[in-house]
């Protein structure tokens, strides 16, 4: 199977990590803004702004490194491999994000928001099946749908990428999406 791979992304949790990491020294940098600001300017800003600010992102730099140490301490992989006959993805510890089908039933890709009686929900990216069966294909490791849809065009030219929202889908719950 490695031979025939036509795309292949695989992402584990500790490179993820890194980009928390950042995040949260990037809260830590605009916080030793604000000093830098108050000692070059000679001005100094309110008591009140100061401790909102600086609590904000204190707290915004905590929950980024625990997130960051999440990652380092349960390691698990994502992968998405687009073969000429199948597009599989393995999603870490989620069945509901897997899947594995076969290129000629793939119907198109698309983004979807699901309406439910609470109203409007997230929109979704994924790949709506000629069963109708929708396959959600989740962000969250820094993939790129764009590229597995070049790559899916590539074995099967009628498959569509519809960059607009479907707005038109209706609420699924879990099991029915499954």
């Amino acid at each position: 199977m490695k031979n025939n791979r036509i795309y292949h992304y695989k992402m584990n949790r500790k490179k993820r990590s890194t980009l928390f990491i950042r995040m949260g020294l990037a809260c830590l940098a605009y916080i030793a803004g604000l000093y830098v600001y108050e000692i070059y300017s000679e001005q100094v800003v309110s008591e009140n702004f100061r401790s909102i600010y600086i609590y904000s992102f204190s707290f915004c730099s905590l929950v980024l490194f625990y997130i960051a140490w999440w990652h380092l301490k349960h390691p698990a992989i994502y992968e998405a491999i687009i073969t000429p006959q199948r597009f599989i993805v393995r999603y870490p510890d989620s069945p509901q994000w897997s899947f594995d089908v076969s290129i000629s039933d793939i119907e198109r890709f698309e983004y979807r928001q699901l309406y439910s009686h609470t109203g409007r929900g997230i929109a979704e990216c994924g790949i709506v099946m000629k069963s109708g069966k929708f396959h959600e294909i989740v962000m969250n490791y820094g993939n790129s749908v764009n590229k597995m849809h070049a790559a899916i065009k590539g074995i099967n030219p009628d498959v569509s990428f519809f960059k607009k929202v479907n707005k038109r889908s209706s609420f699924q719950s879990s099991k029915d999406r499954n």
